[in-house]
């Protein structure tokens, strides 16, 4: 039998290109960061909102769940007991837990997160999701979580 090759005479080496960023480790400038919607309304809630107004004897942490990761990443935070759909925000105060899930405006809630939601709800959480910014204020507002926008709050921390 007898196989015939084509020839590669057509065929082009791909050129290399060079990347215009460079690493700060190389003497470049740093490379920006993605951002994303939600992920900005998220930064400014905590910054603006949460860090300043939220009761002194309340608890709020985000839950870094969500993401684009290599696969690598991503079973390690399987194996150490993360969990698929986890909402973004946790706060705990006077023996409640909320949990609020923050969404882009078009954003859209996956069936991962919605099964979750009942199973927190289950277990007693109280639970929602914010599209944007404005709904996430209005939403800690309306469970009371955070002190009149205006009242003397003095510095304080959130610890990690």
């Amino acid at each position: 039998m007898v196989v015939r090759l084509r020839s590669l005479r057509g065929l082009r080496r791909r050129r290399r290109v060079q990347s215009r960023t460079v690493s700060p480790a190389m003497g470049g400038a740093p490379r920006k960061k993605r951002s994303t919607e939600e992920h900005d309304a998220q930064v400014a809630l905590f910054r603006e909102h949460i860090v300043p107004r939220l009761h002194a004897d309340a608890v709020a942490f985000a839950v870094p769940n969500g993401g684009h990761r290599a696969k690598r990443e991503a079973i390690k935070i399987r194996d150490e007991g993360g969990s698929a759909g986890v909402p973004d925000i946790c706060i705990i105060w006077r023996g409640v837990t909320y949990f609020l899930e923050m969404k882009a405006l078009k954003g859209r809630v996956r069936p991962a997160q919605h099964v979750m939601a009942a199973r927190l709800r289950g277990a007693g959480a109280i639970c929602a999701v914010a599209k944007g910014l404005h709904e996430a204020i209005a939403q800690l507002e309306k469970w009371g979580l955070l002190r009149p926008a205006g009242e003397d709050t003095g510095a304080r921390e959130i610890a990690a």
